[in-house]
């Protein structure tokens, strides 16, 4: 018999045909369309924290948050295994964050240009582009993105951070993305834009605006204040597949299904639930 001292039980209930399912698990636990995550809380040492950006080879969790000592945003990480976690020193104002997931190499982005991190130092170097305000960072196919918030415009980045392009003529773009099909997925004050291998733009007849997208090899999310859409670029539609009971301020993918949230001071972990037990109630009709 299971002993419930010490144990936290969290339970989700479904009445269908006059049942009722009780999922019993031994973390709290979200549900996300059909499937269930077991969700561990990484740290809440850290304030007003966004901007997450995820290392396999490592392990590491980057992100943005306000800093009360440099009273300015600063960087830093948790590692999802060890739990141990670091300011990185170097670096202040704005927020673009981003791992290259093919080499591992950490980009931040400032006010000053890109900075790009000595995981030896614990320190962010800047390595170029001094010209630019760098408010988002995306790598994605061995190509980096960027927002330069000085004209709010897109910019494909060579020459290690040397050289920048201007991407089309995408104006006011607030938040984007790029899959792993090199469509780039943005956002303007004019709506939802799908950039079909980064050429044709398609605006999406069903969101007029997105928070934030994250994209697996194979499809791509908008999250929205109703929830979660898959988007399909060349179509210009989008398909509700899930609702949210929390607003993140930043949200990835990590390794096996795994999800990263932040939401407040907050940073979780949902891990995916492939197996459990479902005990059943009947009710009895009296």
């Amino acid at each position: 018999m299971l002993s419930i001292i010490g144990i936290l039980i969290s339970v989700i209930t479904v009445c269908v045909n006059a049942k009722i399912n009780i999922y019993v698990t031994d973390t709290p636990i979200k549900r996300i369309g059909t499937r269930l995550y077991k969700q561990e809380l990484l740290t809440n040492q850290f304030k007003d924290v966004k901007e997450l950006a995820y290392d396999s080879a490592s392990r590491n969790l980057y992100f943005m948050f306000m800093d009360d000592s440099i009273q300015n945003s600063g960087r830093a990480f948790i590692n999802i295994i060890t739990k141990r976690a670091a300011k990185i020193n170097g670096i202040e104002k704005n927020k673009a964050t981003a791992v290259d997931p093919d080499t591992g190499e950490v980009y931040f982005g400032s006010d000053d240009g890109l900075y790009k991190y000595d995981p030896i130092a614990e320190e962010a170097i800047n390595i170029g582009l001094y010209n630019m305000n760098i408010f988002k960072i995306v790598i994605r196919n061995n190509e980096m993105y960027l927002i330069d918030a000085n004209n709010h415009m897109i910019y494909k980045i060579f020459d290690q951070g040397l050289k920048a392009v201007l991407v089309g003529n995408m104006k006011t773009v607030i938040e984007f993305d790029v899959d792993y099909k090199k469509n780039i997925h943005f956002v303007t004050m004019c709506g939802v834009y799908c950039a079909i291998d980064g050429v044709e733009v398609v605006k999406n007849k069903d969101l007029n605006v997105v928070y934030h997208f994250i994209s697996d090899e194979y499809k791509t999310f908008g999250v929205t204040e109703s929830g979660l859409y898959e988007i399909d670029c060349k179509n210009g539609t989008a398909k509700h597949v899930a609702f949210l009971d929390f607003f993140p301020r930043s949200i990835i993918f990590g390794d096996y299904g795994d999800i990263f949230y932040a939401v407040d001071d907050n940073i979780y972990r949902l891990k995916p639930i492939n197996s459990y037990t479902i005990y059943k109630i009947h009710r009895h009709k009296s």
